[in-house]
């Protein structure tokens, strides 16, 4: 009997397997299709079973990714339904489990092994019989660079032609309308990226008079300035050794990405914050590993603190990724807190100095208290709208008062904020915060399910993989300032490339667009680590993490452009588990000044 226990393993959960993906995708009657699937599955599962003997460590630490995925999953498909949490508890909730631990325990192992493949690390890649890592030109390092910034710049120049002179939306057109004295300053776009629009749009009307010249310029820029944070990236690969075909893999992502290409020419604060974010990823990965090498050379530490200041004020959650890993890092590295102090403060120095120009001198206005509160918001009004009979009137006039329209939760909307948190009176709310918390508390209490509820409809989409939404702009919408989108070529294949970006219907592909997936790719990463026991290495993950909490407590449920740092940030997550054993320790092979 326990000869055939794999094969008696792998039956069973193949025979569930197949039941759930025809229950939660395919409910199909074609019984050859799932003859077939059912024959692929115990292959897998018996093939997964059989590679991961006496591997105990390895399959506890993907049995625990798989049970989290699994739960998310099941809860995700409820809240997908709904938004409410009702459709959990049903006659397929055991097979869905079983089929979902399954699934999600196979992927987990399968990135491993890919992790763990010595062939991958050793090979290297060659192009008609000859090896590229003996051409001598490509030993030159600022040779690649260049020639990496050009080609992804050339990658991203169709998208430009396509949509010239690039793609405005309607949270850059408050931006412009500052920079050009329509508006004033206002924090609630940050002031940096706001001047950054400034310098090209007040260029191109000085040089042509037309506002689409300023537009183009800041394209170019936001072009280059992409295609040099990639080269950064892929040069940190080359200097740690990760396998050549890694760093091929990395430069095709970066060119052939269609989000890449589109991001480039759009004007939002997220996408520069999100190419500036791996480059702080990897600061801390070279002050973690190599700590005396790094702060041995002042340039490493003030590299350190200007990537640091950048990824603070590019976006305003950057604040929060920066300020709130720099206590963690500090107390890891506690016997250099000398020079880490040094740096450290120097960051929050220059910050506060920063803030001061902006708020006082500049006289910029802040941005809305209600910005901070969607997800209280969002409880509170769904509370009210599901028990509005069973809440007292006192409660209700109460809550009344922290809006400027009476009974705001007749517009709530499960996956957006926005229709309530527009409507939130700021000035009220600073004056009765501490109200407004017992108000909060006081309805948690009593309705602990339409929290949940709320709170998970309101950002499933940042950990749940089936999640679909808009994930690019492509108009550019004329605001009374002559900007035109005027195409330079016609660009057919430019769409048709850029529609693969909606073609999410389409099994895997689809995922390739998919928030959750990209989450789940940087779980793997992490638990690998942990499998690994390089527990030093949780630090790096730190401030990818961080950001992922302020996505989850954003007004919006799946917004792609606020999680686009977490996939540019996947080449360095991923490409670390390819590293091999000693090259990231102190001293050895150290990267350090790569960026600069």
């Amino acid at each position: 009997m326990k000869k055939y226990k794999n094969n008696i393993i792998s039956f069973i959960l193949a025979c569930i397997l197949t039941i759930c993906i025809w229950h939660n995708f395919l409910i199909s009657g074609n019984n050859i299709i799932f003859v077939f699937i059912f024959a692929s599955c115990y292959f897998v599962i018996k093939k997964t079973l059989e590679s991961t003997k006496n591997t105990k460590r390895k399959m506890i630490t993907a049995g625990i990714v798989a049970f989290i995925y699994t739960i998310i999953e099941i809860i995700g498909k409820s809240i997908n339904t709904d938004f409410t949490l009702d459709h959990i508890l049903n006659k397929w909730l055991i097979v869905n489990f079983i089929g979902y631990f399954t699934m999600f325990s196979i992927i987990v192992l399968w990135v491993y092994d890919i992790f763990e493949n010595n062939k991958l690390k050793t090979e290297n890649i060659t192009i008609f019989g000859k090896d590229l890592s003996n051409i001598k030109l490509l030993k030159n390092e600022v040779f690649l660079v260049i020639i990496t910034i050009l080609l992804i710049f050339l990658s991203y120049l169709p998208f430009f032609l396509r949509y010239y002179p690039g793609i405005v939306t309607s949270d850059s057109y408050s931006q412009i309308e500052q920079t050009i004295g329509i508006l004033p300053l206002k924090d609630h776009h940050p002031i940096t990226h706001t001047a950054i629009i400034g310098i090209f749009v007040n260029l191109g009307l000085k040089l042509s008079g037309n506002i689409n010249i300023g537009i183009a310029l800041y394209s170019i820029f936001s072009m280059l300035a992409m295609a040099t944070f990639a080269a950064f990236v892929l040069k940190y690969l080359r200097k740690k050794k990760v396998p050549t075909f890694v760093q091929l893999i990395t430069l095709l992502f970066y060119m052939f990405y269609p989000v890449n290409g589109m991001y480039s020419i759009t004007m939002w604060k997220d996408i520069l914050f999100s190419g500036i974010m791996p480059l702080f990823i990897i600061q801390n990965i070279e002050l973690i590993f190599n700590t005396d090498e790094f702060l041995a050379k002042k340039r490493n530490m003030v590299g350190y603190v200007l990537i640091s200041i950048f990824t603070m004020i590019l976006r305003h959650n950057g604040l929060y990724v920066v300020v709130l890993s720099l206590p963690f890092i500090f107390i890891v590295l506690r016997k250099h807190w000398k020079k880490l102090l040094i740096m450290f403060m120097s960051i929050l120095v220059i910050y506060e100095a920063y803030s001061v120009v902006v708020f006082k001198i500049l006289k910029a206005e802040k941005g809305a208290v209600g910005e901070m509160l969607s997800v209280p918001i969002q409880q509170i009004v769904r509370t009210v709208k599901n028990n509005y009979n069973d809440i007292d009137e006192e409660t209700i006039e109460r809550i009344n008062k922290y809006f400027i329209i009476e009974n705001v939760w007749e517009d709530y909307n499960p996956i957006l904020s926005d229709p309530v948190k527009f409507n939130f009176n700021n000035e009220y709310f600073s004056e009765n915060k501490s109200e407004f918390i017992s108000i909060w508390l006081k309805l948690f209490v009593k309705y602990p399910k339409d929290y949940i509820e709320a709170f998970i409809s309101n950002s499933y989409g940042y950990y749940y993989p089936e999640v679909r939404n808009t994930v690019v702009s492509r108009v550019t919408m004329d605001h009374n300032m002559g900007i035109k989108q005027t195409p330079l070529i016609d660009g057919k294949w430019v769409e048709q490339i850029d529609g693969l970006i909606d073609a999410r219907g389409i099994p895997v592909f689809g995922f390739v667009f998919s928030i959750g997936a990209g989450v789940l790719l940087t779980v793997i990463a992490l638990s690998y680590t942990i499998y690994k026991k390089k527990y030093k290495y949780l630090l790096v993950y730190l401030p990818t993490f961080i950001l992922w909490l302020t996505l989850i407590a954003s007004p919006a449920y799946c917004e792609y452009r606020y999680a686009y740092p977490i996939f540019l940030a996947l080449p360095v997550y991923l490409g670390m588990n390819f590293i091999k054993e000693g090259n990231n320790e102190d001293g050895k092979n150290s990267s350090t000044n790569t960026l600069l």
